[in-house]
């Protein structure tokens, strides 16, 4: 009898604790999405940022991804035959 007893019991209470675990485990995704998320800077400041690094032509800007983080990459012809990659944070 015992053993009939505590079955039930055992599933009634992981399926009133059901709820909750999800729930904690939705508010552990949102903030770590939350701690990743950032405001994005124009690819003009990214430029803007490149040429103080190196003087030269920007011969392109990409947005991409290093990591969990998001980066300009920006190309810029130095000299006459040299192009310098400079990667620039996206986020502020």
């Amino acid at each position: 009898m015992k053993i009939s007893f505590y079955k039930p019991s055992i599933l009634i209470l992981s399926l009133c604790l059901l709820p909750i675990m999800a729930m904690a485990k939705g508010n552990k995704q949102n903030a770590s999405a939350e701690k990743y998320e950032c405001q994005l800077i124009s690819r003009s400041d990214a430029i803007r940022q490149a040429k103080n690094r190196a003087d030269g032509k920007v011969v392109g800007v990409q947005l991409s991804e290093k990591g969990e983080r998001s980066v300009y990459r920006v190309r810029i012809l130095v000299g006459k035959k040299r192009i310098k990659t400079i990667s620039i944070p996206a986020c502020r």
